[in-house]
């Protein structure tokens, strides 16, 4: 098998963007405003996920989804459920961290001066 057929392969393990923007759908986000309620300022910035490697795009896709990033993208990352990046390249996210804010807002000043 080529390394072409092996990487064919690998990503049809994946789910297919539509089937992330319809699970987004049924919870009642979008991409688009998951984007604007991380802090993007421009709403298009979670979709790059959809089409290449973004640990941390996924890592909040998949928190509003309610399961982990290597479930719906399999194929980027390894067995123990890390990123498959390349050696030498700084991971944009800490083990552990939880980068969405769709939790309630914790600064007061957000809340507006509540």
């Amino acid at each position: 098998m080529t390394a072409l057929q092996a990487l064919k392969k690998a990503s049809l393990q994946d789910w297919h963007p539509a089937q992330v923007n319809a699970a987004l759908r049924m919870r009642g986000y979008s991409l688009r405003q998951l984007s604007l309620l991380n802090g993007y300022s421009n709403p298009n910035s979670l979709a790059k996920a959809l089409h290449r490697p973004y640990p941390l795009a996924e890592a909040i896709i998949a928190e509003a989804l309610g399961i982990s990033a290597p479930e719906i993208w399999p194929s980027r990352y390894g067995a123990d459920g890390k990123s498959n990046r390349k050696r030498g390249q700084k991971a944009l996210l800490p083990a552990g961290a939880k980068p969405s804010r769709l939790r309630p807002i914790r600064n007061s000043q957000q809340a507006g001066g509540e």
